[in-house]
Order: C-alpha cells, then sequence, then structure tokens
C-alpha cells in the first residue's frame, strides 16, 4: 500500500527503472523493486521541517536527484532520499513540473510558468497566462486571467500548458502564447443548441458556463460567459437573436445570443432545467421541461408562464413543437410518449398512425413508432440519450450510451433497424444537433466534455478517403453489426458435453481386450 492518503503521481526513475518516487497528501516516498514486490522509504526531511503535500515530481540530471512541488508553492530538492533545500517557485500550489535538458519549467495555480536553470539557483524567465499575450493567431479566448496550470511538458521548442479552464496552450520561449484548443472543464456536458441560419452552435455545462461556438474551418470558441449554477440545455429563438438556457438549479434565463447578456430570467422549479424549447414561427412561446415532471409554457413577449403540462410519470428527457406551434410533443424517463395543446398544456391522446402525419419543427424524439428501429436489442430506458433529424425528414442521427454515433433512415420502424455507427467520443454521446443546412452533425460528450463535428455526405457524393469508423451496413454480417453480435453471443451454449467425444483420436486395441502372449511358465 502505498499511503492512507491520495496519492497524486508516480514516477518511474528514467536512468533506473527499478527506482520510482509517489508524492500525494503530506507523502513523498522512494522506492525500488525486490523480488516481486516494492520496498519504500519515506522522503527525510531532517531540520528543514514536516513533509508537505506535494503535487507533482520529476526525476533530474543524474538518477539520485529528485524535484517536487508543494502545496505552498515550493520546489523541494532531494538527494537519494533527503531533502537538500526549498526554493519558493509559485503563489499557491506547484501543480506541474518538467524536466528539460538544461533546467525546468514549472506551473503554478498562480497561472505562470516559470523556467528554471538547472539546479533552481535561478528563475530565468516567466510567462502570465493573460488575454493580452495571447497569439493573433489563438483559436478561441481564454476564459479568465492566470488560470490554475494543472499540466505542463516540452514538444519542439515550445512549452505546453494545460489549465484548469480546459485550455491547451502553446508557449514560445521569446513571448507568445498561442490558445491550440478549449473546451468546457468539470461534471458533464448536455446542453447542445445549433443556429436556425448560422455555422454556429452554443454548449452549456455543468461546468457553469454557457459558451457559443465557431463551426466554420477556424473551429474555435467565439464567446463564452460564467453562469450562477451548471446548465444541462439551451435553444435559439427562431430568428437566432436569443438564446435561453436551463439550469441546474431550476431556473432558466434568455440571453442575447450575440452578448449572451441577460434579457430576462426566471424560476418556477427546484429541480434541473432539463430540456428549452421555443415554438416555431415567430417563437411566440418558450416550453421549459424539468426534472420534476413538468412542462411550464411561457409567453415570451409578456413574459408570464401561460400553461402547465401536468400528468409525466417521470423527468422530460426530450420535447419538440409541431410546425403550427399548437402541439408540445414529450419523452419521459419512464418511456412515455406524450401530447400536450400548447399554451394551456391540456393533455392529447393521439394514435400512433396520427402522430406520423403531424409535422413536426424538429423531431429530437426517440420513442414511437418512427423510432422503434433505433433501440438496441440488448438496452435500457436511458441507453439512446439523444436523436435528431434532418431538415429533410430522411435521416436520425443518435447518440448513445456506449459512445457511439448512429445514422438510421428515417423513419427507423420495426425493431433493430440498419444503422451506420461511428466512434469518437470515449464515453456516453448525451446529445447531437444537425446544423441548420444539414452539412454538419454536431454531438457532445458527458464526461468526456468534448464537442464534435461530423460532417455528413450525402449518398452518391461520397469520398472514398479514409475512415476510422465502421458501419454496420458494410460489416460482413448484414445484420446489424454490433447489435447482431450480441444476439449471437446470447445464442451460443457453452454447456461442455464432458466425454461425449474423444479427446484424441484412437487406434490399436483397448489393453484389456488384447490377446496376451503365454509366459515362459504357462508354455
Amino acid at each position: 500500500r502505498g499511503s492512507k492518503d491520495k496519492i497524486f503521481v508516480v514516477k518511474i526513475n528514467p536512468y533506473m527503472p527499478d527506482k520510482l518516487i509517489t508524492v500525494g497528501i503530506k507523502h513523498m516516498k522512494f522506492w525500488r523493486r525486490a523480488g516481486g514486490g516494492l520496498i519504500g522509504r519515506k522522503g527525510c526531511t531532517g531540520a528543514l521541517g514536516r513533509t508537505d503535500t506535494m503535487m507533482c515530481a520529476v526525476y533530474g540530471w543524474t538518477e539520485e536527484m529528485a524535484f517536487s512541488g508543494t502545496s505552498t508553492g515550493d520546489v523541494c530538492i532531494w538527494r537519494d532520499v533527503f531533502l537538500m533545500k526549498t526554493v519558493k517557485a509559485h503563489d499557491g500550489p506547484v501543480f506541474s513540473m518538467h524536466a528539460l535538458e538544461k533546467g525546468f519549467v514549472t506551473g503554478g495555480k498562480d497561472g505562470v510558468v516559470a523556467l528554471w536553470d538547472d539546479t533552481f539557483e535561478r528563475c530565468l524567465k516567466t510567462y502570465a497566462i493573460k488575454r493580452a499575450a495571447l497569439a493573433p493567431g489563438s483559436k478561441g479566448l481564454l476564459l479568465e486571467d492566470n488560470p490554475s496550470i494543472r499540466a505542463i511538458s516540452l514538444g519542439h521548442g515550445h512549452i505546453l500548458v494545460g489549465t484548469k479552464n480546459g485550455e491547451i496552450l502553446e508557449v514560445d520561449k521569446s513571448g507568445p502564447i498561442t490558445l491550440l484548443v478549449q473546451g468546457h472543464m468539470e461534471g458533464e456536458v448536455w446542453g447542445l443548441a445549433t443556429h436556425p441560419h448560422l455555422p454556429i452552435c452554443a454548449t452549456v455545462s455543468d461546468d457553469k458556463t454557457l459558451r457559443i461556438w465557431d463551426l466554420s474551418p477556424s473551429h474555435c470558441m467565439l464567446a463564452v460567459r460564467k453562469l450562477k449554477k451548471g446548465g444541462r440545455c439551451c435553444c435559439f429563438s427562431p430568428d437566432g437573436k436569443a438564446l435561453a438556457v436551463g439550469l441546474n438549479d431550476g431556473s432558466f434565463l434568455i440571453v442575447n445570443a450575440d452578448t449572451l447578456e441577460d434579457l430576462v430570467s426566471f424560476q418556477h422549479r427546484k429541480d434541473v432545467i432539463s430540456e428549452i424549447r421555443f415554438s416555431p414561427g415567430a417563437g411566440k412561446y418558450l416550453a421549459v421541461a424539468s426534472c420534476d415532471n413538468f412542462v411550464d409554457i411561457y409567453n415570451v413577449m409578456s413574459s408570464k408562464r401561460v400553461g402547465i403540462c401536468k400528468g409525466a410519470s417521470s423527468y422530460i428527457t426530450h420535447m419538440d413543437w409541431d410546425i403550427r406551434g399548437k402541439l408540445l410533443q414529450v419523452n419521459t424517463g419512464a418511456k412515455e410518449q406524450l401530447f400536450f395543446e400548447a399554451p394551456r398544456g391540456k393533455k392529447q391522446t393521439i394514435p400512433s398512425l396520427e402522430v406520423e402525419k403531424i409535422g413536426w419543427a424538429s423531431w429530437t424524439s426517440v420513442l414511437g413508432s418512427c423510432c422503434e428501429g433505433i433501440w438496441p436489442i440488448i438496452g435500457e430506458v436511458t441507453d439512446v440519450t439523444a436523436s435528431c433529424l434532418t431538415s429533410d425528414s430522411k435521416v436520425l442521427a443518435t447518440g448513445d450510451d456506449f459512445g457511439f454515433v448512429k445514422l438510421f433512415r428515417y423513419p427507423a420502424k420495426g425493431k433493430f433497424g440498419k444503422f451506420k455507427r461511428y466512434v469518437a467520443h470515449s464515453t456516453h454521446v448525451t446529445n447531437v444537433r444537425w446544423t441548420y443546412d444539414d452539412s454538419l452533425l454536431v454531438t457532445v460528450g458527458g464526461a468526456d466534455t468534448s464537442l464534435m463535428l461530423w460532417t455528413y455526405e450525402m449518398e452518391g457524393h461520397r469520398d472514398s478517403r479514409q475512415c476510422d469508423s465502421e458501419e454496420s451496413d458494410l460489416d460482413s454480417e448484414e445484420d446489424g453489426g454490433y447489435d447482431s453480435d450480441v444476439t449471437r453471443e446470447n445464442e451460443i451454449n457453452y454447456t461442455i458435453k464432458a466425454l461425449s467425444t474423444n479427446i484424441r483420436p484412437m487406434f490399436g486395441i483397448k489393453p484389456h481386450l488384447q490377446q496376451k502372449e503365454p509366459t515362459l511358465d504357462e508354455r
């Protein structure tokens, strides 16, 4: 066992692979391999005091030199297991450290990158991560000045820096800082909305930020705003000028889509707002669904609640308006497909054949006869997390808990419809949306907090370029790829009929049946 408390870093000695160090909460230990196990010795601080909490560690220029960064901003210099001295490096914890050929680079909570000589005697240069220092070629915006630096590395003469805010930056030793890529931070990303007539999208996350992204080739973040609470859903108004955002405390707000400044906010619920939708056309009404099983309908112009949809037995998962703005389709966590008249919220009973005849302004439902084929053979109610239909109502994209993005021909009637399956997200896909012209599909991952863009190529116009993803239609079995594997696996009988067949081929006569030759005595 390494320690009772958390261990943050394990580093193997590059000169002697049999040795390693571990650092953590009030923990600095030197290990060596012995037989099939490890023997550890605590770092000896001597007269320099007790062991501080260590946040990072690296080996130095010889096998016996090690360096660790503390939670108080010091760098500790170790020879073998003994603490030689400490050097003040940062204001606040030293979260990251990297050894260079002739020196070290460190990063701390203070948002400063520091370049040191090979003995930590002199700080050669510091780089403060600030908006003003960003080079013109940067792809996006810093969420704040001096973000906490959590990871640091070196590549091709540049320092690569990872921040707490989900940004990766490249620091040139001469000074300029380039933002390479950024994304959401802690928590999960569920909220996704594409603009009604521009190549941009909005995302909102548990990390309490609302972000606007450019979907054109620059792929950068255009705007960001901090929120009082995390959010799980968002939606552009039909004219694209307003953006509604549902928050995790039961409140929601409508902001200016360009400036992200508040226009109006409400709170009638205490549970998470799970879905939010403007009515089509003039966007007169706003439907707000929550995890306490209700959908509230608001008049946007008068800023008043005009209807409540009651009758759902579970939390609301998906919601769509018809093209007239008079009917709401709602999916719930209990696999109910419900319909409510708008704006009053009166529950309606509509046969499935009639549902197909209704013109819908959008289709994100995962239930009903038109979507029966999107459900995998073995699955739970929540396995298919999101869907979105193209504007020509021909292709339905889905995201699921297995990390797959799938395309189905719509309507996907009958069980286990054929699909094309694509892989990019490392965990569950929480939302999918087509852009206004169906040229791109935008997907967000939950725990991987990533935003993925997929190019949609019409049949007949496809390039024969290399693709990492698998397509179920092209698999060797024509009956549904991954899902058919699951079915076949379940049908295989693994019961062993022990000794029912010979283990190996046998030749000759069994010993007890062989005719023995008479012995000498018997003769």
